[in-house]
């Protein structure tokens, strides 16, 4: 792998196992894209190519995992048009990320644009999925640093004793909420946010981890029988002024970029 991995895109594939899932959902392809980041350092063939990727891999539902922008509204429209392209058998699912609330109306362009294109957006809120006659819930949350995280409002109404339940959420921390006061609820998390380190020198690891607060940098976890799945998403911005509206060039050292494929399994 390069370590000036901005341009080295992935795709990790990993199976979930879900003891509880139906036979009717076994290999239940998620596509999770996480991170987009468009600002005016944007490379347009590059988003060209995730898109071809994403489609090529047929999946069932696509789960967008926040910070579609950078900053600003001027760079909602760029991101549209990518998330347009898109194409999933059964939906389109999103939820805002803390960069998604600088987009000049406090996640309003966001939320907007994502309802133009065919996404729809998870705030605290859930929807169902069939395939084969069997119901896949999910939830998503608002953002840990800018909005109003509310786990039993994106919860409201779902039979969680007994139907598999996906909670979206931006940051990894609120994965410990979830798994707490969800215990028995929520069978998966799917997060992103922390660009797996974004800078990862070996052997002193992410320099971001204070920014970030990374207990969950990037993989699998698990507690209470509850699992968390955090991609390091498809973006690569890192640093900008707010004040100013400046951003630094693309660039990612030793974290490469990846569209995570999730299948869900009855078991290993």
């Amino acid at each position: 792998m390069p370590l000036l991995s901005h341009n080295d895109l992935r795709v990790t594939e990993r199976k979930i196992a879900i003891p509880r899932l139906p036979r009717e959902l076994e290999r239940f392809r998620l596509v999770q894209i996480s991170d987009l980041h468009f600002y005016e350092y944007t490379d347009p063939a590059y988003y060209d190519r995730v898109a071809d990727h994403v489609n090529r891999l047929r999946p069932d539902v696509i789960v967008m995992t926040g910070d579609v922008v950078h900053y600003g509204p001027e760079h909602v429209d760029a991101a549209g048009a990518f998330l347009a392209r898109l194409q999933p058998a059964l939906a389109r699912l999103g939820i805002l990320g803390n960069h998604d609330y600088n987009d000049g109306a406090h996640g309003g362009n966001i939320a907007a644009m994502l309802e133009k294109v065919g996404f729809q957006l998870l705030k605290n809120a859930n929807c169902c999925v069939e395939r084969n006659g069997q119901k896949l819930w999910f939830a998503g949350l608002d953002d840990l640093w800018y909005g109003q995280p509310d786990i039993p409002q994106a919860l409201a109404d779902i039979p969680t004793e007994t139907d598999v339940t996906i909670m979206l959420a931006h940051n990894p921390l609120l994965f410990d909420p979830v798994a707490l006061t969800g215990h028995g609820k929520v069978d998966l998390v799917i997060a992103g946010h922390t660009h797996a380190g974004h800078v990862y020198i070996p052997v002193l690891g992410p320099i971001y981890r204070k920014i970030f607060r990374m207990k969950y940098r990037y993989g699998l976890f698990e507690k209470n029988g509850c699992q968390l799945h955090v991609t390091s998403g498809i973006g690569s911005a890192a640093f900008y002024l707010k004040k100013q509206k400046l951003g630094f060039p693309r660039f990612r050292f030793n974290t490469n970029p990846e569209i995570a494929v999730l299948e869900l399994i009855c078991s290993l």
